[in-house]
């Protein structure tokens, strides 16, 4: 199964709006975010939760997709919310989208690469900075 981008963009975003102290079934998220499959929002939750984008509480049934559903979703990690910052703007999303001929079969970490070039460039041209002044703005 292949990571979908805009699941994954959708699920951080909607992962952020999380109350301090609440949290967000799996099953709930795929309610709200229907146009996705189960199976796309489980994929991306478990591939998010994985590389501490995001912390997930509760029973940890990776195999098992009806224990997962009822896992919780806490909230983003640092590096979860410094990685949203470079895909967030629906602007920059839509010129990545674009401009990038394979958008859908590269890789989300590979966007966001891209979108930290973006970042950079906007950034510097706000301050006057040549283009070639360049800051990380997430962490792997």
């Amino acid at each position: 199964m292949r990571i979908n981008n805009e699941c994954t963009r959708d699920v951080l975003k909607r992962i952020e709006k999380i109350p301090f102290g609440e949290t967000l079934t799996v099953a709930k998220l795929q309610e709200e975010l229907n146009k996705y499959t189960i199976e796309d929002i489980i994929f991306t939750v478990t591939f998010l939760n994985r590389e501490r984008y995001i912390m997930v509480v509760g029973r940890p049934g990776y195999d098992d997709d009806d224990l997962f559903r009822d896992n919780k979703i806490k909230c983003l990690t640092e590096r979860g919310f410094r990685n949203l910052d470079l895909i967030r703007d629906d602007n920059t999303w839509n010129l990545l989208k674009e401009k990038i001929p394979n958008f859908n079969e590269i890789s989300i970490y590979t966007i966001m690469v891209i979108g930290n070039q973006i970042m950079n460039n906007k950034i510097n041209e706000a301050l006057g900075l040549p283009n070639s002044y360049s800051t990380d703005f997430f962490r792997w």
